[in-house]
């Protein structure tokens, strides 16, 4: 694989991001973006798509074989099709694939959820670089998630895998077993109860910041829980014990041993992992110890993770140089 240009797109509900990399030595080779308006078609997207990539390959001075896409929502991966999508409605029953690779002489456009191929970019070339296998969390309006095991991405048969902001870490209650009361504001939008994104997504500490009386800045927040051991410090530090119940469960499923955490809110992460931490050793299974960090690609992650989906049509092993 020596030398040979790899190219990967982000679409993002206003905007596409994309970059070329090197896929040997992971030199990130060019960059660019293509803004859209929200209600545009789909015909006009994927013709913007199809220019990103020609103004990549043009900077970085080579030909792509195929292009990776990192999309929002859940996909037919045959086809490539849209099948559901909050932050493109334009694009549901569209196929990404087709509709990219028209105005690319009919090049292969493979296609993935955008958590996924993030993950992918960090384990390739950002914080999991030296890990092989690793969880990506994105902390932001929700909860985000990817797998990578043994250096393959891992969507599991039904392609619907990592999804793990909808972990379950607080049951609802149900006659007798559970003393707790019912908390409306657990009630999650896919239908479940007690979700992991229910309690330490950007949305969720902001509400739970509200409930406690204090600022709902989650900065302004988070620095006063460094400043100082108060009533900020302990509020991240209940929600950084949240987010280890849910890392606990993928120790015990997949024997993870390396997290990574992204999104806004994980910009807080060092006033949570005192948290996380703690809960993690509480609930270890086995032998051997958890590692938690921050994120180091930032909006790149993407079309990163994107771009080393189509080296080879599948999830590669390996990394730049191996």
């Amino acid at each position: 694989m020596a030398d040979q240009l790899l190219i990967g797109l982000d679409f993002g509900g206003m905007s596409i991001k994309g970059g070329a990399v090197n896929a040997s030595s992971g030199e990130v080779l060019a960059r660019a973006l293509r803004p859209f308006a929200a209600d545009v078609p789909a015909d006009v997207i994927f013709s913007r798509a199809a220019e990103l990539v020609l103004e990549l390959e043009s900077a970085a001075g080579g030909r792509a074989q195929r292009i990776g896409v990192g999309c929002a929502g859940l996909f037919d991966r045959p086809t490539g099709t849209v099948l559901a999508s909050a932050n493109m409605p334009n694009l549901v029953g569209e196929s990404l694939s087709e509709g990219v690779a028209r105005g690319l002489e009919g090049r292969e456009v493979l296609v993935e959820n955008d958590a996924n191929v993030a993950a992918f970019g960090e384990q390739w070339l950002g914080a999991g670089r030296t890990e092989d296998s690793m969880a990506l969390l994105t902390l932001g309006t929700g909860v985000g998630g990817g797998i990578v095991l043994a250096d393959e991405l891992f969507v599991g048969p039904g392609g619907n895998a990592g999804e793990i902001g909808h972990t379950v870490i607080f049951p609802k209650p149900s006659g007798s077993y559970y003393d707790g009361a019912y908390h409306e504001e657990l009630a999650c939008p896919c239908g479940s109860y007690g979700c992991l994104e229910r309690l330490v997504s950007a949305s969720a500490a902001k509400r739970r910041a509200r409930a406690a009386g204090l600022d709902d800045d989650l900065p302004v927040l988070a620095q006063a829980a460094r400043d100082a051991d108060g009533p900020e410090r302990r509020l991240m530090h209940e929600i950084g014990r949240d987010l280890g119940s849910g890392l606990s469960t993928l120790v015990t499923l997949f024997d993870i041993s390396f997290f990574v955490i992204g999104g806004g809110f994980g910009a807080a992460l060092d006033v949570l992992r005192p948290g996380t931490e703690e809960l993690l050793a509480e609930q270890r299974y086995g032998s051997g110890s958890t590692r938690v960090e921050p994120a180091t690609l930032g909006s790149d992650a993407g079309w990163i993770g994107a771009a080393r989906l189509s080296l080879t049509g599948a999830a590669p092993r390996g990394r730049p140089g191996n």
